[in-house]
């Protein structure tokens, strides 16, 4: 008798020790827990977001710092949330930082005359969750807006490293365009490139953010 009731109580004490990370176990959107459960999740503070952005001093060959917002700048609160509902048209709950800045190439574009800009938005949530949920709206909405100008966009392959990205690029009567939309933790990046004859060209703005915001997370200093 004594020897079942111990059989018993370690049954019971398997069961318990597998409910609670004895086994890996999977999330109610059946997205399995392995490989989640001891990796930190990415995730950066406002000042790290400022830091993660390209510096002056470190663009790849064949761009400048120019456009509008020539430095690095990050944001919270009531306008960093406003500029996120903007581009992902979510409420982006969990946003604890917003950062941009542009640069343009060194050879002047042939259809204005002037340097092609290209923008940095990254956008710093507090969880992976919350991340995704913004990539799929940001996504979504920026599709959206190519398909009613009237073209359509030709998909763009980026491999920078990330954990989901999309990118495509459009002609619209002699205006290019190029969208690149990735994300890498808890972190969403936007690069939006104007009048961009070689879109490929983004494919290195693309990889150096993501770069950067993985040492940046890591303690590291980008530039180094």
């Amino acid at each position: 008798m004594k020897r079942a009731t111990r059989g018993m109580t370690l049954v019971v004490l398997a069961a318990v020790l597998t409910a609670c990370g004895g086994e890996p176990a999977s999330r109610a959107n059946g997205d399995s827990m392995e490989g989640h459960e001891s990796k930190a999740p990415l995730l950066l503070s406002a000042e790290q977001v400022r830091v993660a952005l390209p510096s002056n001093g470190h663009l790849p060959e064949g761009w400048v710092s120019g456009g509008w917002s020539s430095k690095p700048e990050a944001e919270e609160g009531a306008k960093a949330a406003k500029e996120c509902a903007g581009d992902t048209q979510t409420n982006c709950a969990g946003l604890t930082a917003y950062g941009h800045r542009s640069v343009a190439t060194k050879e002047n574009a042939e259809s204005t005359g002037k340097g092609a800009p290209v923008w940095f938005h990254v956008y710093s949530f507090d969880t992976t969750e919350n991340a995704g949920v913004a990539f799929k709206g940001l996504v979504t909405n920026k599709r959206k807006q190519a398909s009613k100008g009237g073209s359509t966009p030709a998909p763009l392959t980026i491999s920078a490293g990330a954990d989901e990205t999309d990118a495509f690029s459009e002609d619209i009567s002699g205006e290019y365009g190029v969208e690149v939309m990735m994300r890498v933790g808890g972190v969403v990046v936007y690069l939006k490139g104007y009048d961009q004859r070689k879109p490929d060209n983004l494919h290195g703005l693309a990889q150096l953010q993501i770069d950067r915001i993985k040492k940046t997370a890591e303690g590291k200093n980008p530039d180094a």
